[in-house]
Parts: structure tokens; C-alpha cells; sequence
């Protein structure tokens, strides 16, 4: 019987640890994402009959784990950022919330109509909020489960998001009409300055018309 020297055994472990290294690298995907505001100065009609536009803000997105959501349906906003983002169009505090959470891998902030690529393994899932800019507290975002970027298949997800996303009220400021309002960010005089509502982030139900979201956003996913 050959004798099996201890070089031979470590070098056994090195090479199943590679093959499993490599096993989980290719399950790996990178995937490139543009949310684009796709709003016109037609889009949003007011009160008066006039129509003007519907910007979105910068963005934060994340790449999370199964069952890990940025917020809660129903629930307050909470003081992870979520507030300035759908107050005042300002992320960082909401990315950094994220990036404090189990089960985030990534978090980074995203200009509209700028592609950025992330990468995402089998049962991960992508979340983003977004300010709706014409309002006092309202963000367009997926469920907060966010977006599947495998199949059951374990393939990557390649196409068009955007019935995915809905627009939300974050409940943290009460709301006027849309694109007149003194309190919301274009107008106001300074950030979280309009009064408080004491509310849940739902979606947005008011008693406002408001654009479809599809005249306002449009999110792609894209294999590499």
C-alpha cells in the first residue's frame, strides 16, 4: 500500500477549499442597475390645471439577504433615515442605516440615470428608496422585501423592474398637494421644517393625484 505523506493530505484540503471557493465565486453575478427618472414638465398636473415635473432625489440602494428589509410596512419611519430621505432628498443617513443592518452586503448611494453595478449571489435581493421630490414625505421604492435578482433557477435577473416599485408615504410629515406645497423641498425654506404627522410609512393614500409611477421612474437590471 503507497504511503500518503502529510504534504499530500494538505495539499487534498487546499484544493477542495479552492473548488468550493471557486463553486461560490461562480454563483456569483454582476448585475449593472439604472433607476432613471423618466418624469416630462407634463407629469405631474396641479391643482390649477397646469402641469410641471416630478423629479426624483439621489438615492440609497442596497444589496440584502433574504427576509432583511429597509423598513416596515405600517410601521413609524423610526429614526434609521429613512425621514430625511423622504423629507429632504438627503441619503446618507438612510445608507448608513443600512449598512449597520445583519444581512446587508452592500449599500451606496445612486444618482438617477446613472448605471451602477453591484454584485449578488442566489437569494439576495435588491432594495432603494428614492424621494419623490414634488411632496413632503413620500419616496418610491420596491416591498420592502425589494426586488429578486435570481430566478429559481439560480439565474440572474435581466429586465425591466419597474412594477415592482410603488410610491410610499413615510407618515413623518403631514402632506400637501403635489408640487404646490410651501412645506415640500423646492419650496420650503429649510429642511424638515414642515409639521409633524405621527404617521406609518404606507403607501401613499391621501386624497392627491399623483402620476403613475411608471410616467415617473423606471428601474432596470442587467446581467454583465
Amino acid at each position: 500500500m503507497p504511503r500518503i505523506s502529510l504534504r499530500h493530505f494538505v495539499l487534498a484540503g487546499l484544493s477542495a477549499v479552492a473548488l468550493q471557493a471557486g463553486a461560490a465565486a461562480s454563483e456569483t453575478a454582476t448585475l449593472s442597475v439604472t433607476i432613471k427618472n423618466v418624469a416630462t414638465d407634463k407629469t405631474l398636473k396641479l391643482p390649477d390645471g397646469s402641469t410641471t415635473a416630478a423629479p426624483i432625489a439621489p438615492g440609497a440602494y442596497a444589496i440584502v439577504a433574504e427576509g432583511v428589509q429597509p423598513f416596515e410596512r405600517d410601521k413609524p419611519a423610526g429614526s434609521g433615515g429613512l425621514e430625511s430621505l423622504a423629507e429632504d432628498g438627503n441619503a446618507e443617513a438612510f445608507i448608513a442605516h443600512l449598512q449597520g443592518i445583519k444581512g446587508v452586503r452592500e449599500a451606496g448611494m445612486f444618482v438617477p440615470g446613472q448605471a451602477f453595478e453591484v454584485t449578488a449571489r442566489p437569494g439576495e435581493r435588491l432594495v432603494f428608496a428614492t424621494m419623490f421630490v414634488q411632496s413632503n414625505d413620500l419616496f418610491l421604492a420596491p416591498d420592502p422585501r425589494g426586488i429578486a435578482l435570481f430566478d429559481a433557477a439560480k439565474k440572474p435577473a435581466s429586465g425591466d423592474e419597474t412594477a415592482a416599485v410603488q410610491l410610499w408615504d413615510a407618515g413623518t410629515e403631514k402632506n400637501e398637494a403635489p408640487g404646490i406645497g410651501p412645506d415640500q423641498a423646492p419650496r420650503q425654506k429649510m429642511a424638515n421644517s414642515g409639521p409633524d404627522e405621527h404617521g406609518v410609512v404606507r403607501p401613499v393614500h391621501d386624497g392627491f393625484a399623483y402620476p403613475a409611477v411608471a410616467d415617473v421612474v423606471n428601474v432596470t437590471v442587467k446581467a454583465e
